[in-house]
């Protein structure tokens, strides 16, 4: 199959070209190409299929809870609103409900099921402090624990893909510096200031959780994470809905540390519906207005999705472009995935997006199939 016509973002930057597809593999990019199956997309983009590295949920729907054929579920709505990609992102529970958590989303991952294809797993919680907790629950928190880790990575198959950490706690950067070298770790849900978030990135961390989102401010005498974020070459997770972040705030980072920010979307089962209640992590939550909420009022995820965000980027006034690798090429780095997903690139699978010039979902390629 042959993608004519189409204007590529390909290799950073929006080029007319074409894309031969065989199987699930991208084999060819260059202008004229020809064969006996073409498809001209005259006036739409291409883009590279979304990765969101960071989400609990959708349509009802949360990976802490869902039955395998529930996950089914969610990952075609995940790949009907442009998301190719994701690492099923679970919740702080009852230390029994992570071991079927794992072999939950173990069985979805293997089924391979039809829709956005599931990376691996990433586990926020439960080695998090109580200071910065969020909307885990408090109770059930855990200490770092190594062989309590082992069982649930080997339960998951060892899908645990990234693993969301508070470096303060007592046996952090023995943690970081072990596991490091197989999984990409995330400082996450933390008070820790400069020096020890610098020290935890010298012991082996890459990744940080939800940029300014449970953790401290920036401090012009304390930088805290968000200074380490400036100064160290990690990636650091952002959520662009405007709700987690102020615009202006985006604008900044994305001028700073454009190449290294992962656009996710923390996104909950509400997300794709409406306002009303509903649960995370066993705790009741509220949506008003695209915010949701704890009780109490914390902010408990969002209800969005990357192609919101993008578009939601583009508005801010940031070039398309710096959008689109956040959503794409920077997740599949940031979790080592880089050489199968992530770009439009001979060697890749075809997960592609045809979008409209103004942003508008046209058609989901995934695996060189149209899905929608």
């Amino acid at each position: 199959m042959v993608i004519k016509d189409a204007l590529v973002f390909s290799d950073s930057k929006f080029q007319e070209l074409d894309v031969e597809i065989q199987g699930d593999k991208i084999v060819n990019i260059a202008d004229k190409l020809y064969g006996d199956d073409e498809i001209s997309m005259k006036g739409s983009l291409l883009l590279p299929g979304f990765i969101d590295v960071h989400t609990h949920g959708r349509a009802g729907y949360d990976f802490s809870t869902a039955t395998p054929e529930e996950i089914a579920k969610m990952c075609v709505s995940y790949a009907e609103n442009g998301v190719t990609s994701i690492l099923a992102t679970t919740m702080t529970m009852e230390f029994h409900k992570l071991k079927q958590i794992m072999q939950n989303n173990r069985t979805a991952i293997e089924a391979n099921y039809p829709g956005s294809r599931i990376l691996g797993i990433n586990l926020e919680g439960p080695f998090l402090g109580p200071d910065r907790k969020g909307c885990h629950d408090e109770q059930y928190l855990l200490p770092i624990d190594q062989p309590k880790f082992e069982e649930l990575d080997t339960l998951s198959g060892g899908n645990i893909r990234l693993l969301d950490l508070d470096p303060n706690l007592p046996g952090a950067m023995e943690f970081i510096k072990e596991y490091s070298k197989k999984k990409t770790i995330s400082l996450a849900h933390t008070s820790a200031g400069y020096d020890t978030a610098c020290e935890a990135v010298n012991a082996g961390a890459t990744h940080v959780t939800h940029l300014f989102n449970a953790m401290n401010s920036l401090h012009h005498r304390e930088p805290g994470m968000i200074g380490m974020v400036v100064d160290y070459p990690v990636n650091a997770e952002l959520i662009c809905e405007g709700i987690h972040v102020h615009p202006s705030v985006i604008r900044m980072m994305f001028r700073l540390i454009g190449e290294r920010i992962v656009m996710i979307s923390d996104s909950m089962s509400a997300a794709g519906l409406g306002a009303g209640e509903y649960e995370l992590g066993g705790l009741k939550v509220f949506v008003n207005q695209r915010k949701a909420t704890l009780m109490d009022g914390t902010i408990a995820g969002s209800t969005t999705n990357l192609l919101e965000e993008v578009k939601n980027v583009v508005s801010f006034g940031l070039p398309l472009e710096d959008a689109i690798i956040a959503a794409s090429k920077n997740p599949a780095r940031a979790i080592r995935k880089e050489h199968e997903v992530g770009e439009i690139k001979v060697g890749l699978r075809a997960d592609f997006l045809v979008v409209s010039k103004e942003i508008d979902l046209e058609q989901v390629y995934i695996g060189g199939k149209r899905f929608r």
